[in-house]
């Protein structure tokens, strides 16, 4: 089958941004300067893209809320988006939280998600899903793949934490030596199989230990102000 989409998780290398942010910082909400952000931005967009698409890019809040893209709302308020238009570009942004892209190479649809352990635990992946269906994606079709994130080894979590995930959920935070660390990326692997995703493939990169990519937990141990964020993309070609 003629490959249909292009994607990519993008590296913080190769921007235009300086300080904390260098150098490819693609957060509207950082304190970055914005003349900066949308500059990397279309970095990003043109060096996967060639054609004028329209980039699409949520206002994130750790919700499970999934929309359908829009060219004429281009920063809708969710964390996950799904098209079957071509015209667009879907993207989210990330600095440890998981970044999963869906696609249906059969039915052409494609989604993109931003999931960090709130996300997850509300049902963004089961919302992407249900909303990739709604545009004629199947179940059975759908593969996904997992981007650079926050690995178990460096997701120390406390018992708070352990207390608001739902009880089917705690197994996934693993104890060790009077310690808690928490596994990202195997919840999303099992919340994808519970929605009969069996197409699930892993990047298998840590955004804590990985010095090319932004990280939230690492700028907080660094003590910096702010962090940058990680641009991933996707769109039907």
């Amino acid at each position: 089958m003629k490959k249909f989409i292009r994607y990519k998780f993008f590296s913080k290398n190769h921007g235009s941004s300086t300080g904390i942010y260098k150098s490819l910082n693609c957060g509207l909400k950082s304190f970055d300067n914005k003349k900066n952000v949308k500059l990397n931005l279309n970095l990003a967009k043109r060096s996967l893209f060639k054609k004028d698409k329209n980039l699409i890019i949520p206002d994130q809040y750790h919700s499970s809320k999934c929309l359908v893209a829009k060219a004429n709302n281009p920063y809708p308020k969710c964390d996950a988006l799904v098209t079957s238009d071509n015209s667009l570009i879907l993207g989210i942004t990330t600095a440890d939280c998981l970044p999963i892209i869906f696609y249906d190479p059969k039915n052409q649809v494609i989604g993109i998600a931003h999931a960090g352990w709130k996300g997850l635990v509300k049902g963004v992946i089961q919302n992407t899903v249900k909303k990739m269906i709604s545009l004629g994606a199947q179940n059975k079709s759908i593969k996904s793949i997992i981007g650079p994130c926050i690995r178990v080894k460096s997701y120390e979590v406390n018992e708070e934490f352990v207390n608001k995930l739902k009880t089917q959920y705690q197994r996934f935070a693993i104890r060790q030596t009077q310690k808690i660390y928490f596994d990202l990326p195997k919840l999303a692997k099992y919340i994808l199989s519970e929605s009969n995703i069996s197409s699930v493939h892993d990047i298998k990169k840590n955004t804590f230990l990985d010095k090319n990519y932004f990280s939230f937990r690492e700028s907080k141990k660094k003590k910096y102000r702010d962090y940058g964020r990680n641009i991933n993309l996707i769109s039907i070609i």
